[in-house]
């Protein structure tokens, strides 16, 4: 199946657009996308594991939750990560919640070929939109 991502240039922000078949692989996407902002994923070994759970009270407060999370995470363990899995999106009656891993390892400047810096996930422009074979993000990131 189809999965990918691509960006939207914005003033001091980006638009990311990604897609994939379902919910959780395009939430992968999105991650996945939004590292690719910060650095060039390929030069960081997914050798550790990060246990990661977000709730939302909707899918847009849960695709904010889960970005804003993984920004989070490089600062509070001072790892990139290159590699993630939504283990699953489940509906509860409070909202959503989402567990999932992140794979990555300690920064190291010397390795990692950074690129920009990711301040905050924002719910400008964003839309999620789902269909049979394909689930579409639009999200965009405050640079």
């Amino acid at each position: 199946m189809e999965r990918g991502f691509k960006f939207h240039d914005h003033t001091a922000d980006i638009t990311i657009e990604c897609w994939a078949p379902d919910l959780i692989d395009a939430f992968e996407q999105a991650a996945l996308a939004t590292f690719e902002v910060i650095l060039d994923t390929s030069t960081v070994n997914p050798k550790d594991t990060t246990e990661i759970e977000v709730t939302g009270t909707d899918l847009e407060e849960l695709l904010v939750e889960w970005i804003g999370e993984l920004i989070s995470l490089i600062d509070i363990k001072g790892q990139f990560y290159s590699k993630f899995q939504v283990d699953h999106i489940e509906a509860t009656l409070e909202g959503y919640v989402l567990e999932a891993r992140a794979f990555g390892e300690t920064i190291d400047h010397e390795k990692h070929d950074t690129r920009t810096e990711v301040k905050a996930m924002t719910y400008a422009d964003m839309k999620i939109l789902q269909e049979p074979t394909r689930t579409t993000l639009w999200f965009t990131l405050d640079l």
